[in-house]
């Protein structure tokens, strides 16, 4: 490669790799909330891997868990059982993990993922959060009680490290191979 050559590769790799720098990174944010989903949804665990622990034992009058059953039978249960339960007894009813993992209906994660962006000349941030208000609200009523539920731990963000290097690594194979 010449002299003239690889200034003008070096200019089309920076080029390259800004003009797809914004795509990219949401891209690896999707990612990378996938995988903090996954954790909560499947182990429980912040991102110190201590355990959200369990469901609140407050007992209500069951009326106030009517009608938010995922099916018939789950419903028929809540109706039928003690007068006063709790939302424990409601994540039983409908069989679901006793361990808190912020999931009954999935409406919130499903509501989990980029919201804003801020571009600089050298870099950019992706802001992940609630992408609905019903989603947010759910993140800002969690937070006092077990905090960022949505916060990476060590290894999701290698896993985001690792994803820009790939991505830097690509365009310098491109350029310079």
């Amino acid at each position: 490669m010449t002299p003239l050559e690889f200034i003008r590769n070096t200019q089309l790799f920076l080029q390259d790799l800004n003009a797809n720098r914004e795509r990219e990174s949401i891209q690896i944010a999707r990612e990378a909330a996938a995988l903090v989903r996954r954790r909560v949804q499947n182990d429980g665990i912040d991102s110190d891997g201590v355990s959200f622990g369990g469901y609140s034992e407050a007992v209500v009058p069951r009326w106030m868990l009517y009608d938010r059953s995922l099916s018939q039978g789950a419903e028929d249960t809540i109706r039928s059982g003690d007068w006063f339960q709790s939302y424990s007894d409601l994540k039983e009813a409908n069989n679901m993990p006793m361990e808190k993992n912020f999931t009954f209906t999935g409406e919130m994660w499903r509501n989990i993922g980029p919201i804003g962006v801020d571009n600089g000349p050298n870099e950019t941030s992706v802001y992940v959060g609630g992408q609905t208000e019903r989603a947010a609200d759910i993140l800002k009523y969690q937070e006092p009680l077990s905090g960022n539920i949505i916060a990476m731990n060590e290894e999701e963000i290698q896993f985001v490290t690792e994803a820009h290097a790939e991505r830097v690594s690509e365009y310098l194979s491109k350029y310079f191979a």
